[in-house]
């Protein structure tokens, strides 16, 4: 399976079996979380991981009560060391990129667990206070996201998604495409979806010409038995 095959297969799952997950593959969601990249390569992430039933209703209870986070085998929160960014990159530091570190490690995370068989979610809405007193948060230290893992107890259809060319613009902001794959010069996907579409055209003509001659067929089947009783 590739990458994007990975990526196109994560969901959300906020229902788990009530079944640990193991450590190693825990070990290799934290990996996946410390490769990921950072601004200056800084790494001020924190990686909380909760598992005891009494903290995870505590997390839970943070998380505005959102009560299935603590059904989750386990649970990772990401801190972040914000004063190291604001050391190096100032108010854009604080407030912009120790965001989108913890994001990157958060996204890493969500992949590697769809590849090791595991759910996962993002929990973006938690009272931080709370969150800080369930965990002993430092005032050094501030939480930015919550992760849930385990292994999936409900199946989550494809979700709707936008298409390329509502999304992406060519070398200045709203300068649409009509056709991403053409422009971009990958004419094999082009080629590929114009045969699909081809080979879509022709069995459904080829299905109503079946049910035509099936009907046809018929009549002179009814036709000849009339002629047969006469």
């Amino acid at each position: 399976m590739s990458v994007l095959d990975i990526i196109k297969k994560r969901r959300s799952i906020r229902r788990y079996l009530d079944v640990p997950v193991e450590w190693d593959k825990i070990v290799q969601l934290l990996e996946a979380g410390r490769y990921a990249p950072s601004s200056g390569n800084i790494q001020e992430w924190k990686f909380v991981v909760v598992s005891d039933k009494t903290i995870k209703r505590k997390v839970a209870e943070a998380c505005l009560k959102q009560y299935w986070v603590e059904a989750a085998p386990a649970i990772i929160v990401i801190c972040s060391m914000v004063e190291k960014q604001e050391q190096f990159y100032g108010e854009r530091g604080r407030n912009v990129y120790t965001y989108i570190n913890c994001a990157a490690a958060a996204e890493n995370m969500l992949i590697t667990a769809t590849e090791l068989g595991l759910g996962s979610c993002l929990v973006g809405a938690f009272d931080e206070s709370m969150m800080c007193e369930a965990l002993n948060i430092p005032t050094r230290a501030r939480p930015i996201l919550v992760l849930t893992f385990g292994y999936p107890g409900e199946k989550v259809p494809v979700p709707p998604k936008m298409v390329l060319e509502g999304l992406v613009f060519l070398q200045t902001y709203a300068c649409r495409i009509r056709n991403v794959n053409m422009v971009l010069w990958d004419v094999s996907l082009e080629i590929e979806k114009k045969a699909r579409e081809g080979k879509e055209i022709v069995e459904r003509g080829a299905s109503k010409l079946h049910e035509r001659i099936k009907h046809h067929v018929k009549k002179i089947k009814d036709r000849f038995k009339e002629d047969m009783d006469e």
